[in-house]
């Protein structure tokens, strides 16, 4: 196992991805295709998607919490390979600033994923981003990403069937997941919904857990012991699955091995026995 790298190295290769894929201009706009992706596919996604964006949603569009909408009912597919689009409008000044910075959440998003992807964590696949220049940058920016598959299983659904399992596949699922997770941190990346973002996907008799939505990430935001013990809690303690201090201390075992820092678990443990005295989710 190797050692996780200083946050200094993982703050410069996050910033340096976020200029990760080719920028392509359709005259008005701009595309940033992923490098996975050929010309020849953003091609025709750049046709379809002029076809979706003029008959089906509106000219002016708002999304429902001013910042962001996922289009759940309006996917496409290109190359047998269905699309799944996300609109980010700009519409304060933070927003447009951010853009101009190359920070904007779309394109953090973006290049995100495909670290994840590049480092071997399983994540929804980024394909294309489209938004308009520095200096005219519109008032959206669109992420298409690859549709996951029906088989996935959204986290919060698969805590609530946490309740059904044995004790060893609880356990099994809290060693595995303190390893993802684990993983997640040890590549620099902290966003405190992360925990919710995440679906997972059986195989055979295990799981793969796809990070996916890093809207809130921040390549600057580096893994402290406070957001170390947030990250810790949230994992182990929601409404729908309350961990017990059993499977904590499996978790937490788990975690602190693949980031190896054993230091950490004094501290952590404390927090958690602390979480489960005031109720745990209930506090």
């Amino acid at each position: 196992m190797s050692k996780p790298e200083s946050p200094v190295v993982t703050t410069a290769k996050h910033i340096a991805a976020l200029f990760t894929g080719r920028a392509i201009s359709d005259g008005t706009n701009v595309w940033r295709a992923a490098p996975q992706v050929s010309d020849a596919f953003i091609t025709k996604l750049q046709a379809k998607w002029k076809e979706v964006r003029e008959t089906v949603l509106p000219k002016e569009f708002r999304s429902k919490n001013k910042k962001r909408e996922a289009l759940g009912d309006i996917s496409f597919v290109v190359d047998g390979v269905e699309i799944f689009p996300k609109i980010y409008t700009r519409n304060d000044y933070k927003h447009k600033l951010l853009h101009g910075l190359f920070f904007s959440e779309a394109r953090r998003n973006f290049s995100t994923m495909y670290f994840l992807m590049e480092n071997n964590i399983p994540t929804t696949e980024p394909l294309a981003l489209l938004s308009g220049d520095r200096l005219h940058p519109g008032t959206e920016t669109v992420l298409f990403t690859k549709k996951l598959k029906e088989t996935d299983i959204y986290f919060y659904t698969f805590r609530d069937e946490l309740h059904n399992f044995s004790q060893e596949k609880r356990n099994a699922f809290f060693i595995l997941f303190g390893q993802k997770m684990a993983e997640l941190h040890n590549l620099g990346i902290y966003t405190e919904d992360t925990d919710k973002n995440i679906s997972i996907r059986p195989i055979g008799d295990t799981y793969d857990f796809h990070f996916y939505d890093f809207d809130n990430f921040y390549p600057w935001r580096c893994m402290n012991m406070k957001r170390t013990i947030h990250a810790v809690l949230h994992s182990l303690f929601c409404r729908h699955y309350d961990a017990s201090l059993e499977e904590s201390e499996i978790f937490l075992e788990a975690y602190l091995t693949v980031r190896q820092r054993p230091d950490l678990k004094e501290e952590l443990l404390k927090e958690i026995k602390q979480r489960i005295a005031s109720g745990g989710s209930r506090k």
